[in-house]
């Protein structure tokens, strides 16, 4: 390799390790305090870099926002249709759907509050929190399959499945796994008396 490739290819590798600190203190401060509540200098200090170093790579919140919800969705891993592969039954499919989503509520809960606050002055946060949700939607809609067509199945597996539902369930004290039962259960038999009736 000739040593001007050489000096690029370490540049362009010391240049991405920079990055990633960056962006690993973003997303541990974000969830201290918030997006909002974390500055460019509180971002350069705990990354151990010069602040122009975070401007040079994040000029605005613009850049430093989807860069910081990319990485954190990589390393919480929120559930996706594959989820439901093999499953035929509602039962196992709702069960299966539940249990996921709420394992990565108890991943994603120091982020989420803070989130769900700061997206409403940050555009570029809404925009990101608003197709995350329309995934979810999208998701409840292949877990329930055809219940999805029974009136409210839709809505009402939305709201038992909040974030704000686990979050009060593990509050008063059951287990992520608990809560998850519990609401399959509730879900399922309301289901199953929809259809009866």
């Amino acid at each position: 390799m000739a040593p001007r490739a050489y000096r690029m290819t370490r540049r362009a590798a010391a240049n991405a390790e920079t990055r990633r600190r960056i962006v690993d203190a973003a997303i541990t401060l974000h969830a201290e305090k918030g997006v909002l509540g974390t500055s460019w200098p509180d971002i350069a200090k705990r990354a151990d870099v010069a602040l122009g170093t975070v401007y040079r790579h994040f000029p605005s919140l613009d850049q430093l926002v989807p860069a910081c919800t990319s990485e954190n969705a990589v390393r919480m891993k929120p559930p996706g249709v594959g989820i439901l592969v093999g499953l035929t039954r509602p039962e196992e499919r709702i069960g299966r759907f539940v249990g996921e989503l709420f394992a990565f509520y108890g991943r994603s809960a120091p982020w989420t509050p803070r989130a769900a606050v700061d997206r409403q002055q940050l555009p570029i946060l809404d925009t990101i929190l608003s197709r995350r949700e329309a995934g979810l939607r999208a998701l409840v809609e292949e877990t329930l399959g055809p219940l999805r067509r029974q009136r409210h199945a839709l809505d009402a597996a939305l709201a038992l499945t909040d974030f704000g539902v686990w979050r009060s369930l593990t509050r008063s004290g059951l287990s992520t796994q608990g809560a998850a039962r519990l609401i399959t259960e509730i879900l399922i038999t309301w289901l199953n008396r929809r259809r009866i009736h």
